[in-house]
């Protein structure tokens, strides 16, 4: 899904079996319980019909509330149609699609452990988000916006050790340039 896909919070439209649905972006705000409900499709190896269709009948409760959470699907819809399980294994494709970052096999990196939610979300607070906007984003536009604001801190961090070292480094007539270059 491409970038305005993931900032508009927008969902993937779908006929499933004969019913038109919406496939919605997993947002933070639910992320605790979807994750629960979708932990034995995130452990697969990789997602295909062939692999997703055994976990249909061992996790079918689990597959059930990951629908409910991020598809219009309706339930007794869905399990009037059980049996079907090519059009869920589909379905199932068509969730991961849409919420690619939370089912990316990205390993994590080193200092994850040491990272939490709070951190995060406090993280992008600080740069001028506030929590409810936060809350309410795709999980898709969240890793974005921590991707963008890291980048514009190591950009910052960058100028300052420039600024510093142009300092300690020119004479008095060169750092009064450089400053008024800097003015504009």
């Amino acid at each position: 899904m491409n970038d305005f896909f993931l900032l508009n919070n927008e969902s993937l439209p779908y006929v499933f079996i004969d019913q038109n649905i919406e496939i919605k972006q997993i947002q933070v705000k639910n992320l605790n319980r979807f994750g629960q409900f979708a932990d034995p499709i995130k452990k697969l190896e990789s997602y295909s019909i062939e692999t997703i269709t055994p976990l249909i009948e061992t996790n079918i409760i689990q597959l059930m509330g990951v629908f409910s959470i991020v598809t219009t699907l309706d339930a007794d819809y869905f399990t009037d149609r059980l049996e079907n399980t090519e059009a869920i294994a589909d379905l199932i494709l068509k969730v991961i699609q849409v919420n690619e970052d939370f089912f990316n096999k990205e390993p994590k990196g080193e200092n994850s452990k040491d990272s939490s939610w709070f951190n995060a979300i406090s993280y992008l607070i600080k740069h001028g988000h506030r929590e409810e906007e936060v809350l309410n984003m795709s999980y898709g536009a969240f890793l974005k916006y921590i991707k963008e604001t890291q980048a514009i801190e190591r950009q910052q961090i960058k100028s300052y050790a420039i600024a510093t070292r142009v300092a300690n480094n020119a004479k008095q007539s060169g750092w009064d340039k450089y400053i008024k270059q800097l003015d504009g």
